[in-house]
């Protein structure tokens, strides 16, 4: 049996993204996962096809091959068996059965290498997004803060970037270390001082 991909719906399944929870082909693959690092940061196990010796017996019979997983049960059942297990009584009808694919997991999470022309695509929408953030944060802290004289050279163009040179654009006279301020830590040492001074 095959196991389809979730995004286009017709090719075989190659990939499994324990992030998304979704079976992938190799073209939706590489189309999803290089989009953005995070999304490329994701873990995918790769999917082995079932070869004619792995398919399991059933459990009762012990002769054909198992098609259904029972799970209250725990058995794996073939049509037969699980036609008169679960045609029994009005409980057992209401078991939960999986089919069972016999598409396996490989241990080894699938290693994707992009190619270097998207790599070089990848970089370049960066920079740009990182220019265009630019840009507006220095236009935004202009027009905020007038008085002040805040000066940025608009023609960065580093591609990389950290949160304390962002929160230092975004906020001109405050340090990183005022703005990860706890408030209620503050409050709990001031407390603490309190309770030291009385004793």
């Amino acid at each position: 049996m095959k196991i389809l991909c979730d995004v286009c719906c017709k090719e075989e399944a190659s990939a499994f993204c324990c992030a998304d929870e979704a079976a992938l082909c190799e073209a939706c693959d590489l189309r999803v996962h290089p989009a953005n690092k995070l999304a490329g940061k994701h873990r995918r196990l790769s999917l082995s096809a079932p070869t004619a010796q792995s398919h399991p017996v059933c459990d009762i019979c012990q002769e054909n091959r198992g098609f259904l997983f029972c799970q209250e049960d725990r058995a794996i059942l073939c049509r037969d068996c699980d036609a008169s297990v679960h045609s029994a009584n009005h409980l057992t009808m209401k078991h939960n059965r999986f089919i069972l694919t016999g598409v396996r997991l490989s241990a080894a999470p699938v290693s994707s290498f992009p190619s270097p022309v998207a790599e070089a695509t990848a970089a370049e929408a960066a920079t740009n997004t990182m220019m265009t953030m630019n840009n507006q944060n220095t236009a935004l802290v202009a027009d905020v803060s007038s008085p002040m004289t805040f000066t940025s050279s608009s023609s960065t163009t580093t591609a990389t970037s950290n949160i304390s040179e962002y929160l230092i654009k975004m906020c001109p006279g405050w340090r990183v270390d005022d703005l990860l301020v706890d408030d209620e830590e503050d409050k709990s040492r001031i407390f603490m001082a309190q309770a030291d001074e009385l004793l």
